[in-house]
């Protein structure tokens, strides 16, 4: 498994950043979108808020755990 943060280049009291613990980039990716797709209840973003995801690899692990994402944040 691999930890990513996935930032959508917005910012509040800081980046805003999600992580996401994925077999690959591509699912993290997918995860990444499904977050803060999710977390744009009021729809106030539009699409960019979840189509501009940058990933940085922060952990690859050996360890095979559920793949999941965090609510984003800043």
């Amino acid at each position: 498994m691999k930890l990513y943060e996935a930032t959508n280049g917005f910012i509040g009291y800081s980046y805003v950043r999600c992580n996401v613990w994925a077999n690959d980039e591509k699912e993290a990716l997918e995860l990444a979108k499904k977050a803060y797709k999710e977390s744009d209840e009021a729809k106030i973003h539009g699409n960019r808020y979840w189509e501009n995801i940058e990933l940085e690899l922060i952990v690859d692990s050996e360890k095979d755990i559920e793949p999941f994402y965090t609510e984003p944040t800043d």
